[in-house]
């Protein structure tokens, strides 16, 4: 009964089982939007999925995946093909960052954190985008940082990675 409320737009959400990530899903449920959470726990995910859906009538569809895997970004937009889930809304939220002198940070790390902040993000909005512009309705929600217009001691991967979001955002 109340699943007609929804507006009929579905809200992707990556980075929604915790943090920043989790409040958009909720905001995005409270204000009628389906939404399609993305991370890497799952137990979480379904337990946000189940609460928003009793609580607001929507449809919370749960996709884990890790983004620090390069396939990550096909592999959901193949699931949503599948699942015939049309994305009315991408946030590109899902963020890693790592402390320390550059020179002794581990290079899987260093990786891992440009593949999640800067590839998969770039990934998804290349394979989402085209719909969008095709049905000439869509939105899209890059999450980036202050630490996105300046130089970050100890942090200077991920601050790079957040300028890049930031300029890759830009009109």
């Amino acid at each position: 009964m109340r699943q007609e409320l929804a507006l009929n737009t579905t809200a992707l959400i990556t980075g929604a089982s915790s943090g920043i990530g989790y409040e958009f899903a909720r905001v995005f449920a409270e204000n009628h939007h389906n939404v399609v959470l993305v991370a890497r726990n799952e137990q979480t995910l379904s337990l946000l999925a189940e609460e928003l859906g009793s609580k607001h009538g929507i449809v919370a569809t749960v996709l884990p995946k890790d983004l620090a895997k390069f396939s990550a970004a096909r592999e959901i937009t193949a699931e949503l093909q599948t699942k015939s889930i049309h994305i009315d809304i991408l946030v590109n939220n899902a963020g890693l960052g790592s402390h320390g002198l550059f020179a002794e940070m581990d290079l899987g790390m260093i990786e891992q954190m440009m593949q999640v902040n800067m590839v998969a993000l770039t990934q998804l909005t290349k394979l989402l985008l085209p719909a969008m512009l095709k049905n000439r309705s869509g939105k899209i929600c890059n999450v980036a940082s202050t630490a996105s217009f300046q130089p970050g001691p100890l942090m200077a991967v991920y601050y790079a990675t957040k300028a890049y979001v930031l300029w890759l955002s830009k009109r």
